[in-house]
């Protein structure tokens, strides 16, 4: 059996499919298929896939009605043994990435990797997000796991199902909630980047910032009423954490621990209690 799909789906992002498909078909790696998902574009990106036709096992272009229905398009196409939705406009770390995550044959029903967030603008990186070594309720209440880094065993779509066409954005996020927290499906840390994320998309929008929490929000609702306390918690402490480190007293702190102040001023304060106890116990 093939051992990945790597699955990219577009519309209308002809330079960043490009950049997508060069970062693919110049791996060393060799058992894997790679799968286009078009929806119809109107610019350049069908001449694009053209272009590399040779080096796709399968390729579409026609409407869709939004990103899920587009991935499970090419879900439902898909022989590989895991998957990867590497989008249009992102692309992997560099030549030798999946020859690397596969050197060892994975066992994990979820293998996840590194990222780097890229700003297009500044033409830098961002963010590095590093996906958790031991995954708990918190890593997906608090976020979720990088789709470009993340490879999902494709039989687990057959069992759990397909992605929620009709969310916009959390339905990846969803899966793996569904996946880890609900099936116990296995989790594994690989540790290294895998691809860089684009920040262009609607994930990083600021038109579309509250997206993803009031879907999240939604999802709770309607099938985990019972976490939304804990949700709410999270994202209490979460807010009071931030603020604290923004703080001026933050930055005081954080001078007087560099300085070894704090730990004195620790030992200080166990010394006296020592002493206070002592005479106590003397009198």
């Amino acid at each position: 059996m093939t051992q990945l799909s790597v699955i990219t789906i577009n519309l209308n992002n002809s330079a960043g499919l490009q950049k997508t498909i060069e970062s693919v078909v110049s791996q060393t790696f060799q058992s894997f298929e790679f799968i286009i998902i078009d929806g119809g574009s109107t610019d350049s990106s069908g001449s694009v896939i053209e272009e590399y036709s040779k080096h796709l096992t399968y390729w579409i272009s026609e409407p869709d009605r939004g990103i899920y229905h587009a991935m499970n398009k090419g879900i439902k196409v898909a022989t590989g043994n895991y998957c990867l939705f590497l989008n249009s406009g992102d692309w992997l770390v560099n030549h030798t990435v999946l020859a690397d995550v596969f050197s060892e044959t994975p066992t994990a029903d979820i293998v996840a990797g590194d990222v780097y967030y890229y700003d297009n603008q500044r033409n830098t990186i961002q963010w590095h997000v590093v996906s958790p070594d031991v995954l708990s309720a918190k890593t997906l209440f608090q976020g979720s796991l990088p789709h470009q880094s993340t490879f999902i065993r494709r039989a687990l779509f057959e069992s759990i199902g397909y992605y929620n066409e009709r969310l916009r954005i959390a339905s990846d996020w969803l899966f793996f909630v569904e996946a880890l927290l609900e099936k116990g499906c296995s989790y594994k840390h690989y540790s290294g980047v895998v691809s860089y994320f684009n920040m262009d998309g609607i994930s990083c929008n600021p038109a579309t910032d509250s997206l993803p929490k009031r879907e999240q929000l939604s999802v709770l609702q309607q099938k985990y009423p019972l976490f939304l306390a804990d949700y709410d918690r999270l994202a209490h402490l979460e807010e009071q954490s931030n603020r604290w480190a923004a703080s001026r007293e933050y930055l005081v702190f954080t001078y007087f621990q560099k300085i070894g102040l704090i730990q004195a001023g620790v030992l200080f304060l166990r010394l006296a209690r020592f002493l206070k106890r002592k005479m106590a116990f003397n009198s």
